[in-house]
C-alpha cells in the first residue's frame, strides 16, 4: 500500500482510461471502486483523471517530469494486476 503515497512523489499526473460497460474494463472499474478514495486521501492535490468512454481501451497513463508519458494497457486485468502495473509505473521514475 506504500505505492499510494508514492504517486505524487514519482508522477505529475495519472490518467485512467476505462469503458463504462465493457467486460475487459471490469478490473479497472473494480480497482477504482476499491482504491480511488485511498489514493486521493494520500495525495489530495495530485491529479488522478478518470476518462470514461465507450469503446475505450482500458489503460493507465503516467505523466512524469518534463511531459514524459508512459502508458500500460490493463485491458482484461484483475485489480491486483492493475496494482502491480501501477507500481511498475511509479518505479520507472525512481
Amino acid at each position: 500500500m506504500a505505492w499510494r503515497s508514492g504517486l505524487s512523489k514519482a508522477l505529475q499526473e495519472l490518467r485512467i482510461h476505462v469503458d463504462q460497460t465493457a467486460p475487459a474494463s471490469k478490473g479497472v472499474r473494480d480497482f477504482l471502486v476499491s482504491n480511488y478514495a485511498e489514493m486521493k486521501k494520500a495525495n489530495p492535490y495530485f491529479p488522478i483523471l478518470v476518462r470514461e468512454s465507450a469503446g475505450a481501451e482500458a489503460k493507465l497513463i503516467a505523466r512524469y517530469d518534463q511531459g514524459i508519458e508512459k502508458a500500460m494497457s490493463v485491458q482484461g486485468d484483475t485489480p491486483a494486476a492493475i496494482t502491480n502495473k501501477l507500481e511498475q509505473l511509479i518505479k520507472m521514475k525512481q
